[in-house]
């Protein structure tokens, strides 16, 4: 198996992007864990795959093609966004920026790999490009029965899924239907488009039916392993699993549910659900609408024949033009009576002012020609109610087939609600293609003053809280001096962030101000002195509304929509177009302001791959600088230790002499001696014996250092062998009046090791618990396996160890106490010996302590 290169380069590991090494095959040589992390491999998993298979078949030829031009050098470094492969077999997008490195006479040598997160924003492009699909698909869309196919098309292509069906509920079985699909694929997609067909679906069955009872949407990460997805097999069959589905709703009503589903495994994505939420909403709106509409027109289809395009009013005239009936529907349209408009020219009670010649002259064309030109034609013209006012009617005018004279009979309607609904759905669209056009949202901003005056506002104004000050972005009216006269209204008089109404208000409270009817009361209250009054009053206002731009941020904003000329009343209807506006105003900040950070974001990771790149290539120099620094420091490393082993060897050769005379001298060979020469002798005994365990544990140290130590591996019973050791430090113990506890385990355990090599690391572990802990306390030994390891444990109860020692009590010739002025026993290398020995034998050593509480050593071993 592969392994990662051992690297001194900290900066590469810790990069806070993915970087590699990748030779010119595309395998990868080095990875640094980040990048690791980011797919989910191990790194020697991920050095045992290359590029290539870790690049979705839909991006290799944009892979390959930089590829081909790096290895050729026709270009230095190359950049794309591609789909890799992650260990789960899902696909992240990545943003790939490979480096050529040049060996020396510019000979391609390996690539430096540069990996960043590109998800986000890809996540962002699609979500722009559905909504905008959908909204395309909907506004070109003639009815209903047109528009949910493409819907559906539009919505599984940018998406780069499979199928997609719309069910509905049939009401007289309680059961779904799916009444529309889409699906691209092979025979296979197609039996599962006729099973989909074929299969009703009750509430809560099923994804659509799970997602219509819940009015939420739903994600499955796979449907062939779900277990409430009645067509699994078929999907199976299909090569079908990650699915969605999202309600289509109308305020409160549910309409539909539309499914989706793809080819892949897909986790949950919560961004998509909530874009498709929205889309529901948009396509329920416009679903809700057209089938109303589509309703009106079939009501008429099928009445034509018997009321001739009749519509709501019914007004009959003579030859001459003077009203014969006027039915109540008239009434109330036109606010009238029919007995005060009996016998009247009916171009004086409906025909506005400015059309009453035109009216005149066509009457006596028809009556001296009978040429017609609108009869039995349906017009859409002004009408005129009593009290003056103007509002848009549907009108049909037939020849009523009576001998004599001519009769006429208007049928006619009052749209003024359907052109107001045309006329906000025209404002929304056209707003939503500003808004989506750019992701500069202050010119989009400013861009609507096109589209909200005059259809909907005199005054059109948008400020902008930027760092906890307002900043009007625009203010728009059609009159240049009207616009001279607001900027000194803004120069004399600015906004204060105190004033009771206005836009400082609408920011405080971040609700909706409207004033249908702006009075002399009004503007006198909220004037500040006679002058400001003066010039308020030249504006000629008459209703307006203020509404916040809620962001994910808070209130980012507000625009203000003021009627004057126009004369326009601000009601209910129009507050709800007006937060509308703002609510798509404030989702494309949103958007910008993301994509924004995003783009920071990857910009800043590019700079910093690219000094990344730079000071990769200086430590790379200096890590070469350290291998020879260290190979001279092993040299002279190995000099010590076979230095140590010679004197160690040295020196105990003449003090076993010393010891063995001591002795001869002791049994009065040489003669008699007395009782204060033994007790010399035994001193000299002593101190030999001490200085010889000295030069044994140098010898040792410097026999582990150079690798001399040989180790016979077997299987050593863990029980037997420690439930002796405590008899080797008797003495010990009982010179220092210490408790000894062992705790026996499972005698069947068994570890790998050299059993001389154990005993004597837990005779060294055992002689420091006694050399550390006072008379009358206690030193303890017991063990736990499991599966893998064998832990052992000596705990005394001695004075401890302080945190900063911990460790540097196992390296060589360190001894605890020297700094506090104790007397110091020993070279300071048992631990360090004992840990040597516990690591060649695949264990390890280690010590938890602290100051006044004992000390614990834990020896490990495998089983």
């Amino acid at each position: 198996m592969r392994r990662a290169a051992v690297t001194l380069d900290p900066t590469f590991e810790l990069a806070p992007v993915g970087l590699a090494e990748l030779s010119l095959d595309g395998r990868f040589t080095r990875s640094n864990g980040r990048l690791c992390s980011m797919l989910g491999f191990s790194c020697d998993a991920l050095l045992a795959r290359d590029l290539d298979s870790l690049t979705h078949a839909d991006d290799a030829e944009v892979a390959h093609g930089c590829l081909r031009r790096l290895s050729a050098l026709e270009a230095t470094s190359c950049a794309w966004d591609q789909r890799v492969r992650h260990a789960d077999d899902s696909w992240q997008w990545m943003h790939v920026a490979l480096t050529l490195v040049e060996s020396a006479g510019a000979v391609p040598a390996r690539f430096i790999g540069v990996f960043t997160d590109a998800s986000t924003r890809k996540e962002l492009e699609q979500r722009f490009s559905v909504q905008y699909a959908v909204s395309r698909a909907l506004a070109e869309s003639e009815s209903a029965e047109d528009a949910v196919p493409r819907v559906l098309e539009e919505l599984a292509h940018h998406l780069g899924w499979r199928f997609a069906a719309y069910w509905t509920m049939n009401e007289a079985e309680g059961a779904m239907h799916a009444v529309d699909s889409w699906h691209v694929g092979d025979a296979d997609v197609e039996k599962f488009a006729r099973a989909t067909a074929a299969m009703p679906l009750a509430t809560g069955v099923g994804l659509p039916g799970r997602t219509w009872q819940s009015r939420s949407p739903h994600w499955c990460a796979d449907v062939v392993t779900d277990g409430n997805f009645p067509r699994a097999a078929d999907a199976a069959r299909a090569g079908l699993h990650g699915a969605f589905a999202f309600p289509i709703c109308a305020g409160e009503r549910m309409l539909g549910v539309i499914e989706v589903l793809g080819d892949t495994v897909q986790p949950p994505n919560r961004s998509m659900l909530e874009t498709a939420e929205a889309i529901g909403n948009q396509i329920g709106q416009f679903l809700a609408r057209r089938q109303l509409a589509d309703a009106e027109r079939a009501s008429q289809a099928r009445n034509t024949a018997m009321i001739e395009s009749s519509l709501d009013c019914v007004i009959t005239i003579d030859h001459h033009g003077r009203i014969l009936e006027f039915n109540p529907a008239a009434e109330r349209t036109f606010r009238t009576r029919r007995a005060d408009v009996l016998g009247l020219a009916i171009g004086d009670v409906i025909v506005p002012p400015a059309l009453r010649e035109a009216h005149r002259n066509g009457m006596a064309r028809y009556l001296a020609t009978r040429e017609a030109h609108v009869l039995g034609q349906r017009l859409e013209l002004p009408a005129v109610r009593a009290d003056g006012s103007e509002f848009p009617v549907e009108i049909t005018i037939t020849r009523v087939p009576l001998p004599g004279d001519p009769v006429f009979t208007a049928y006619l309607r009052d749209v003024t609600d359907r052109k107001t609904r045309e006329a906000r759905d025209r404002v929304l669209l056209e707003a939503s293609e500003v808004l989506g056009s750019s992701l500069d949202y202050e010119a989009t901003l400013r861009a609507l003053t096109d589209i909200v005056v005059p259809s909907l506002a005199d005054w059109y104004a948008v400020d902008l809280m930027e760092s906890g000050t307002l900043r009007r972005l625009v203010v728009s009216h059609r009159d240049p001096l009207k616009m001279v006269l607001a900027e000194e209204l803004e120069r004399r008089y600015p906004m204060r962030p105190t004033d009771a109404t206005g836009v400082p208000n609408v920011i405080r409270t971040g609700q909706t101000e409207v004033v249908a009817q702006i009075d002399a009361a009004m503007l006198a209250a909220g004037s500040r002195d006679a002058e400001h009054l003066r010039l308020v009053q030249q504006l000629g206002l008459v209703s307006y509304m203020a509404v916040p731009v809620r962001t994910s941020e808070g209130t980012a904003g507000v625009i203000t929509f003021v009627s004057a000329e126009s004369n326009r009343h601000y009601g209910a209807d129009d507050v709800l177009l007006a937060e509308e506006l703002a609510r798509r105003a404030s989702h494309a900040i949103d958007n910008a302001r993301l994509f924004r950070r995003v783009e920071d974001a990857r910009q800043l990771l590019e700079q910093q791959s690219i000094q990344l790149e730079m000071q990769a290539e200086e430590l790379r120099t200096t890590n070469e600088q350290l291998e020879g620094r260290t190979q001279e420091a092993n040299r002279a490393n190995r000099t010590k230790s076979e230095f140590l082993a010679s004197m160690s060897h040295e020196l105990r050769t003449p003090l076993n002499a010393v010891l063995g005379y001591v002795q001869l001298m002791a049994e009065g060979i040489r003669g008699p001696v007395t009782e204060a020469q033994l007790a010399d002798l035994d001193r000299i005994e002593r101190s030999a014996q001490h200085l010889l365990g000295l030069i044994n544990d140098i010898l040792n140290f410097a026999k582990l250092e150079a690798g001399h130590v040989r180790y016979r591996i077997v299987d050593v019973w863990v029980d037997d062998l420690l439930s002796g050791v405590g008899d080797l430090i008797g003495p010990q113990l009982r010179t220092k009046e210490l408790r000894y506890t062992y705790e026996p385990g499972d005698a069947a355990v068994t570890v790998q090791a050299d059993r001389d090599k154990l005993v004597q690391v837990m005779l060294n572990l055992l002689s420091n618990a006694v050399k550390f802990t006072e008379p009358g306390g206690e030193v303890r030994v017991r063990w736990t396996a499991d599966t893998e390891r064998v832990d052992i444990f000596v705990v005394d109860t001695g004075r401890g160890i302080k945190l900063a020692e911990l460790e540097t009590i196992f390296e060589p010739f360190v001894q605890v106490g020297r700094e506090r002025g104790e007397l110091a026993h020993g070279t300071g290398l048992g631990l360090a010996i004992s840990r040597e020995l516990a690591r060649a034998m695949g264990g390890e050593l280690s010590v938890a302590s602290a100051p006044g509480n004992g000390s614990t050593f834990t020896f490990s071993l495998p089983r």
